[in-house]
């Protein structure tokens, strides 16, 4: 059975904050789905890969304008669920992503990956990402 990416249904929106935890597992998941919704409301979306069904892996996105770079994609929270790693669900999820900007007029696909997170930056250095930048935070 094929992998098929495509956007979440309003009723798969219900799985993120249990996805998202792979991630940030010390998060809320009552908050994490708060954030979503209102994520939502300013055009964020997800995208899945499913086969059978199931949903494996997932991405979020949203679509800016930067003074620097103009129209963007923004991708966050790349999930593959760890039995599915290594079999091209991210690598699909991104190349939908890519498409999906283009359409859209973007200019380009910018997202942040953890520092520490060397798998993940591998990753997007293997599909042609650049770390060109660095993110910085401060706690309030």
């Amino acid at each position: 059975m094929a992998l098929s990416i495509r956007r979440l249904t309003e009723q798969e929106y219900a799985s993120i904050p249990d996805l998202f935890l792979l991630l940030e597992p010390h998060q809320d998941p009552a908050q994490i789905a708060e954030r979503c919704a209102e994520m939502r409301q300013a055009g964020w979306f997800c995208i899945g890969a499913f086969q059978g069904g199931t949903l494996q892996a997932m991405a979020g996105i949203s679509l800016r304008t930067h003074l620097f770079s103009g129209r963007v994609a923004f991708v966050e929270n790349v999930v593959v669920l760890d039995e599915y790693r290594g079999r091209g669900h991210g690598r699909l999820l991104m190349a939908w992503i890519e498409e999906f900007a283009r359409g859209r007029g973007c200019r380009m696909v910018t997202l942040d990956a953890y520092q520490k997170n060397l798998p993940a930056r591998a990753f997007y250095e293997r599909l042609g990402y650049d770390a060109r930048g660095v993110h910085f935070v401060i706690e309030l």
